[in-house]
């Protein structure tokens, strides 16, 4: 009478076991598809990301060589150069699939920070000011501003001098948090933000101003600006009677192709219709050559991508990669 009930909890327990087997069995496929779909999808990620890396560094080299050719071509450079605007269409038809976008900028049209080292270099430490009190930037008055190019020189000069509203390394040192003032030559434009006075909204900007960053460069330090690659901020701190319109007005006149052979020398700005002839942007302070360039390369596919970009020197038909970075 009693083995019935037992044969049927028996009966149940199997089923219950079996249940649990096939439950656990359809875990572990599911939780190995899994990890096989993860495996693919982590090569095929690194598959793409080897292919994307070529493609940058193929930009990279693209854009040495169209360098290295200007340079045979003429002693001066200009936005009509063929580095200075490659064609979407012609690099789709060289990458293929894979969608790249090359840019290169003269950086010789910034103005150089270490330059500043040199205090009798009057002129340019003028151009700077002006460019500093323009109103663009979060530069209040002109006391702030001198007191900016004294600190910056200060950073940068290999003297423990300090110059009258500079700082040396006393004044780092006992900060909150010390270090060490560079006394030689800034590395990167980011490093502006260690040196006294100078403020991320000044370097970087704020709602109400644009930073710096964009118009300075630690390439260089010979206190030259190129004519035909300076922005409108630059070209407008070269004289106290350069207007916004003024600065246009160039921009423009060396922008249109027919006048490309006029941009060999620096002073073809008096050749500009209307310019004043009262202004004289000074012989000494202008090139029109680069020996700086900023390359930008990116190349995506799918929901793959990858940047690169980095600081070429060219100097005496060489040219040297002095920094690339991969992202």
């Amino acid at each position: 009478m009693q083995t019935k009930p037992i044969a049927g909890n028996q009966s149940g327990m199997a089923l219950v076991l079996t249940l649990l087997i096939i439950s656990f069995l359809a875990a572990m496929t599911v939780q190995l598809m899994m990890t096989v779909d993860r495996q693919i999808a982590a090569s095929t990620s690194q598959r793409e990301q080897v292919r994307l890396d070529a493609m940058v560094l193929g930009g990279l080299n693209l854009a040495r060589a169209a360098l290295l050719i200007d340079q045979k071509e003429n002693a001066f450079d200009s936005p009509h150069d063929a580095w200075a605007a490659f064609d979407p269409e012609r690099l789709k038809s060289l990458a293929g699939d894979v969608d790249l976008s090359l840019s290169v900028t003269d950086l010789s049209g910034r103005l150089q920070v270490n330059a500043l080292a040199d205090a009798s270099n009057e002129a340019y430490r003028a151009v700077w000011l002006r460019f500093l009190l323009s109103g663009r930037f979060a530069v209040e008055n002109e006391e702030q501003a001198e007191a900016l190019l004294d600190a910056l020189g200060d950073w940068i000069d290999q003297d423990d001098e300090e110059r009258q509203q500079g700082a040396e390394d006393p004044y780092y040192q006992a900060l909150e948090t010390p270090y060490a003032c560079r006394n030689g030559s800034m590395v990167t434009p980011e490093e502006l933000l260690l040196v006294k006075g100078m403020t991320p909204a000044i370097v970087f900007g704020d709602q109400g101003h644009e930073g710096i960053l964009p118009y300075v460069t630690v390439m260089g330090e010979d206190a030259k600006i190129n004519l035909n690659a300076a922005p409108a901020a630059v070209l407008q701190a070269l004289s106290l009677e350069m207007t916004q319109e003024l600065a246009q007005e160039l921009i423009d006149f060396r922008e249109y192709r027919k006048n490309q052979e006029a941009l060999a020398t620096a002073d073809w700005y008096r050749k500009v219709a209307g310019f004043p002839a009262s202004i004289d942007l000074g012989a000494d302070l202008l090139t029109v050559s680069g020996t700086y360039f900023q390359v930008k390369a990116r190349a995506d596919f799918s929901q793959y991508s990858r940047t690169g970009s980095g600081v070429l020197q060219r100097a005496d038909q060489q040219l040297t990669v002095l920094r690339w970075e991969m992202q």
